[in-house]
C-alpha cells in the first residue's frame, strides 16, 4: 500500500513539475504543437506492430513523461527493433519478454493486451518481471535512448555538455544579477 501511495505521489509530482517546465519551454521555443507528434509501428522490421506497441507502452511506463511525444519513445522501439533484426538472440530475448508481459496482462486483466492497460496495471506487470534479462535490457535501452537524445534534452532545458564550448563559467553561468558585486 505504501509503495502505491509513493508511486502516485511521484507521478503527480512529475505531472505537475514536468508539465509546467515543458509548457514554459514549448511556448518560449514555439514548440507547442510538437508534443502531438505520433509514432507508427508500420515500419518495424523484426517485431510485429503489436510487439512494437507493447514496447512503446513499456518505455512510457518505465520513464513516464506525459509531455513527451510518442515519437521519442518510438525511437527506443526502433532501436530495439533494429537490434532484434540484426541478432537472433536479441530478437528471442525481446519477443519472449513481450510474450511474457502479454500473458501476464491477459491472465490478470481480463484478456487485455499490455499496451491497452492503464499505467497502474502496467507497473504491476513490470514489477513482476523486473528481475528478468528482458526487463534489464529494455530498461537500459529506454534510459539511453530517451535521455541520450539531444532533442529530449532541449525539451527538458538541458543544453548538453559544455566542455566543448569552454565550460559554463564564461557562458552565462555567472550572470545572476542579484549577487552583490565586489
Amino acid at each position: 500500500m505504501l509503495n502505491e501511495e509513493l508511486e502516485l505521489r511521484r507521478r503527480e509530482f512529475l505531472r505537475l513539475a514536468g508539465g509546467s517546465a515543458f509548457m514554459s519551454v514549448a511556448v518560449g521555443a514555439g514548440l507547442a504543437g510538437f508534443s502531438s507528434a505520433a509514432w507508427s509501428a508500420h515500419h518495424l522490421k523484426a517485431l510485429s506492430e503489436t510487439e512494437g506497441r507493447a514496447l512503446l507502452a513499456m518505455a512510457r511506463t518505465l520513464f513516464p513523461h506525459d509531455f513527451l511525444a510518442d515519437a521519442f519513445y518510438g525511437n527506443v522501439v526502433n532501436n530495439v527493433d533494429g537490434r532484434a533484426d540484426a541478432s537472433a538472440e536479441t530478437k528471442k530475448l525481446v519477443t519472449d519478454g513481450i510474450a511474457r508481459m502479454e500473458k501476464l496482462a491477459a491472465q490478470n486483466f481480463n484478456g487485455a493486451g499490455f499496451a491497452q492497460l492503464p499505467e497502474k496495471s502496467r507497473v504491476r506487470i513490470l514489477k513482476a518481471i523486473e528481475k528478468s534479462p528482458f526487463f534489464s535490457y529494455m530498461y537500459g535501452e529506454t534510459l539511453g535512448g530517451l535521455y541520450g537524445n539531444s532533442e529530449v534534452w532541449k525539451i527538458f532545458g538541458y543544453e548538453g555538455s559544455s566542455v566543448e564550448k569552454g565550460g559554463y563559467i564564461e557562458r552565462g553561468f555567472d550572470d545572476i544579477s542579484w549577487l552583490p558585486k565586489d
